[in-house]
């Protein structure tokens, strides 16, 4: 009386009901959230992590927003491969305009608008905790709209005359 199979109905004839298509922008923006939006917010994640601490430690040994502007700098390297390679799948050289432009042109916007913030809440107070908030609010304005943009970019099916820069 043993697990015997079932050769009536093997396991290939199974078919799994896939979810409904959706069409239009909105089909568009639910596809890209939920391929790679959850890789994109666990890259955030670690992201912020290693940012705000580099914040938190920086702001002993200099004024905040001269640490905002080496902490971005430090963790915006590891937070680029990270969504390149974990997130959008890219291998090899990265492409200028569609990739390394786009991420950094997001990223510097979001060091003036955080240095600008933590400025601003720097002549109300000193308490290190509000202003890595500021910092964590300017940061995750820009982090929602550039999920978009660059997964619109980095999208994108690569042909023959689509090669990487050589500058």
């Amino acid at each position: 009386m043993g697990h015997e199979i079932n050769q009536e109905f093997p396991a290939s004839s199974h078919t799994v009901t896939p979810l409904p298509e959706t069409f239009g922008v909105l089909g568009k923006i639910v596809f890209s959230i939920r391929t790679r939006g959850l890789r994109y917010a666990l890259v955030a994640v670690i992201n912020v992590i290693v940012g705000q601490s580099l914040l938190l430690t920086l702001q002993g040994v200099m004024r905040p927003s001269w640490a905002n502007v080496v902490a971005v700098s430090i963790s915006a390297v590891p937070a680029y491969y990270m969504n390149r390679a974990w997130v959008w799948g890219k291998r090899g050289k990265s492409h200028w305009k569609k990739e390394v432009l786009p991420f950094w042109l997001f990223t510097v916007a979001g060091l003036l608008l955080s240095t600008v913030a933590i400025w601003a809440v720097h002549r109300f107070t000193d308490a290190k905790l509000i202003i890595n908030v500021a910092q964590l609010l300017s940061f995750g304005v820009l982090w929602v709209i550039r999920f978009f943009v660059l997964d619109k970019l980095f999208h994108v099916e690569v042909f023959e005359d689509d090669t990487p820069d050589e500058d």
